[in-house]
């Protein structure tokens, strides 16, 4: 689990679902009802039941930094958890530099390996939780590359243009004799992570306009309702989880930089007042430099930016998005109000917005319901009409980006 501090907050996010997600309504917070998701199913007193005829679930979200385990008794509450840090990061932080790592076949096997080991201590503990006759069933989300590596594929394919994905969906497999369901990917930068938390919010479901980011080194957005949805993915490097100020919150990052501009610290173009340009800024303990202002104004312009082109695209305005759910740590904490003053999101969304929890999880949960009840055959139809009804946008081919990206850039 998560190193607490003082029973408020993770000092590292784990993504272990811990967090309830909500969804906003006229500025007003409430949970988060949507496909049995955790958010509603867990944290709202929604007991909705999962009958899997001695079969108990198990969701499990392959990140790129941390693996999380949720364990489900049959009412739809979680029993056990289990989290760990991805042991693939020796082979770097990012999946560029496991992609890259991956083409010595024998680091893409101990890759594959270490996170097999992973689950199967995820496994074995939660098989001591079991009654007689009871057996576990995963379902999995993962990002492209997490995915191609956990199942031994080859990731290059992934690392060089045009960033084909020849294995979208998982084959059959088990792990420790446990049957493993993974949700499939739409891209090499937009994986199956994100098509549970579409499936977790209720995207596909819904006549809203609904807008899903998921924020990290590589962010990832979703804009769209049942009648269609447009997705991308944007680099925003390392500026959310701290970037020059590593180890600090990359929501209160975002937090710091608002209430610096709203002091007059920091102008509109992200310049530093001068008695502060060449030493930095301390607010509270944290040093604020021009390198760490920087970082955050790229990785925010980035983020903008893809949004400003998916409303571009599917032809709506920032005012006829109904919400935006933000997925995972970074979003719980994130401030809508001062998240919208630095250009993060568009102003006129800032009172729709709202922390959605670790979707990926939650949409393993809404996914095993179906597989439970309906079969393998029906979760794959489910999944297979999102995906198809979802256009994945290549930001770096859309011959607006560069000038939206760099109008963006100021706060």
């Amino acid at each position: 689990m998560a190193e607490r501090k003082k029973g408020l907050r993770c000092n590292i996010c784990t993504g272990c679902g811990l967090c309830p997600g909500v969804t906003a309504e006229t500025g007003q917070f409430k949970r988060l009802h949507v496909l049995g998701a955790e958010a509603g199913a867990a944290h709202s007193g929604i007991r909705q039941p999962l009958d899997g005829g001695g079969r108990r679930l198990v969701a499990v979200d392959i990140g790129t930094t941390t693996i999380a385990m949720l364990l489900y008794r049959e009412d739809g509450t979680v029993e056990d958890r289990y989290m760990a840090v991805n042991p693939q990061a020796v082979y770097g932080a990012d999946v560029l530099s496991r992609i890259r790592a991956a083409a010595d076949a024998a680091a893409a096997a101990d890759m594959r390996d270490q996170v097999r080991k992973v689950l199967g201590k995820g496994i074995r503990r939660f098989q001591k939780k079991l009654a007689p006759g009871e057996k576990l069933h995963m379902v999995l989300a993962a990002n492209t590359t997490m995915s191609y590596l956990f199942q031994g594929i080859d990731v290059q394919e992934l690392g060089r243009a045009p960033f084909l994905v020849s294995h979208p969906r998982w084959g059959d497999m088990e792990i420790e004799g446990v049957p493993c369901y993974g949700f499939p990917c739409f891209s090499a930068f937009v994986g199956g992570d994100i098509l549970a938390g579409i499936f977790a919010c209720g995207m596909a479901a819904r006549e809203e306009l609904t807008l899903l980011i998921d924020l990290g080194t590589n962010g990832e957005i979703v804009l769209g309702n049942r009648s269609g949805r447009i997705a991308c993915a944007t680099a925003a490097g390392p500026a959310f989880e701290g970037g020059p100020n590593r180890g600090v919150w990359g929501a209160d990052m975002v937090s710091i930089l608002a209430a610096l501009r709203r002091a007059g610290c920091v102008d509109e173009t992200g310049l530093l007042a001068e008695e502060f340009f060449e030493t930095g800024i301390r607010v509270g303990n944290v040093l604020v430099t021009k390198e760490a202002v920087r970082s955050l104004q790229l990785a925010k312009a980035a983020v903008a930016a893809g949004i400003e082109v998916l409303l571009k695209k599917y032809g709506a305005e920032a005012s006829e998005v109904g919400s935006v759910v933000l997925a995972g740590g970074f979003g719980y904490y994130l401030n809508p109000a001062d998240a919208a003053l630095i250009g993060l999101l568009p102003p006129a969304l800032a009172e729709r917005t709202a922390a959605g929890g670790n979707t990926a999880l939650a949409g393993c949960l809404a996914a095993g319901r179906i597989l439970f009840a309906d079969g393998r055959a029906a979760l794959e139809a489910r999944l297979g009409e999102i995906v198809e009804g979802t256009e994945i946008v290549n930001l770096a081919q859309e011959p607006f980006f560069e000038e939206i990206y760099i109008k963006q850039i100021n706060f």
